[in-house]
């Protein structure tokens, strides 16, 4: 969703507006209206024998953790504590989870499955640095773990442009990072000297596009590549898009990054063009399909209102996708993930009447003939950050 685009974003992500550009909030989940009715906290709601899933879905809900087996749902972490985006490790034995703080920065944390706290891996509180070195808190989210237990992040440094410090250096724009997961405190210091060329095991993986939100949503491929979402302003497009304006964003899905400033074929390989607008990338565990949350056209604009769920087949080989199949139209779609076998997606989407987020399942994804969506929950608060979706 570019800046023409305003909706209502959920109360939790609310902290994360007043740091982040446009074009990350365009990732962080909306509704399209606002409801007096309260949503229920998530132990309450029971699913429906009939569209019980197979495996353990962990969601964030209204600032709290949660896991959907069969048809209850179990509190993992609390309401109002300011988490979001489960990550399953890659073991299956426990969780990855960031945790927003009030005070306006956030940070990453290992979890067992029953969500204990089993150890921090970042610290951004401002305790921790000054007003005077490129602004006090930082940022960390989309953590994603790959071949090796590598660990990739997005995080809010460098800081806009260093040679021009007095403008810089309170804006958030995410470049993506690695590290070995568990093996290295992640913290400015850290960050700022790796990219000061130490070899203290955090490298930095790309540059982002200054005043746009940055790079965001990493997936590790199976080789040790990656895709990841770039987000990009009418000056960084090759292409012009009609009825864009200077400041609007739009989003492309790319892979292999460099982590380099300002230089041609740094964002690496484009999968998606920047007037379908997609990111969200989510890959089945072959790697051969990939899910994504696509802006469709309306009346010769992109609609400010609606994001479709899009599946395509991925090749890493060449560096391409197949052609755009909209799975889910008409409403505004986002965060899907794959299940274990790779046919079938969850997502999050508003509910008729409320428009709170609820998860929503679409059986036989990968297929000529997916099934028509099914709503799983009702009367939830999904934060729109995606679900992670054990097989077991």
């Amino acid at each position: 969703m570019s800046r023409r685009r305003r909706v209502v974003t959920i109360a939790l992500l609310l902290v994360l507006m007043a740091g982040f550009g446009v074009g990350v909030n365009r990732y962080l989940a909306s509704r399209t209206r606002l409801t007096d009715a309260p949503a229920q906290s998530p132990t309450q709601v029971h699913v429906a024998p009939q569209l019980v899933l197979p495996g353990t879905v962990y969601f964030a809900d209204n600032g709290g953790l949660f896991a959907l087996h069969g048809t209850r749902v179990t509190q993992l972490r609390a309401q109002g504590g300011g988490w979001t985006q489960p990550v399953l490790l890659p073991n299956g034995g426990g969780l990855l989870a960031v945790k927003v703080t009030t005070n306006y920065y956030s940070d990453l944390y290992e979890l067992s499955l029953n969500g204990t706290i089993e150890k921090q891996l970042s610290h951004d509180s401002s305790t921790r640095v000054t007003a005077t070195d490129h602004g006090q808190d930082d940022w960390i989210y989309y953590p994603a773990v790959g071949p090796g237990n590598t660990l990739y992040f997005s995080y809010d440094y460098p800081k806009g442009d260093k040679r021009d410090l007095p403008q810089c250096c309170y804006q958030v724009d995410f470049s993506i990072w690695k590290t070995a997961l568990g093996s290295t405190e992640i913290d400015r210091a850290a960050v700022r000297a790796a990219f000061n060329g130490a070899q203290n095991g955090i490298s930095q993986v790309s540059w982002a596009n200054y005043y746009t939100g940055g790079d965001v949503s990493p997936v590790p491929l199976l080789d040790g590549g990656l895709l990841y979402v770039d987000y990009e302003t009418s000056s960084y497009l090759s292409t012009p898009i009609p009825g864009m304006g200077a400041g609007d964003e739009v989003s492309q899905i790319r892979m292999d990054p460099k982590p380099l400033y300002d230089v041609a074929g740094s964002s690496g390989t484009p999968l998606t063009q920047p007037a379908d607008d997609c990111a969200q990338p989510a890959l089945n565990p072959a790697q051969t399909e990939i899910a994504m949350i696509c802006t469709p056209t309306v009346n010769g604009a992109a609609s400010p209102i609606e994001s479709d769920l899009v599946v395509a087949s991925f090749d890493e080989q060449t560096g391409t996708i197949g052609p755009l199949h909209r799975l889910v139209t008409g409403t505004m779609a986002a965060s899907p993930a794959w299940s274990g076998n790779g046919q079938d997606l969850i997502y999050e989407a508003p509910a008729a009447g409320n428009g709170y987020f609820q998860l929503w399942y679409v059986k036989g994804a990968a297929s000529a003939t997916p099934a028509e969506p099914k709503q799983v929950t009702t009367n939830l608060n999904l934060d729109g950050s995606a679900p992670a979706w054990s097989p077991s």
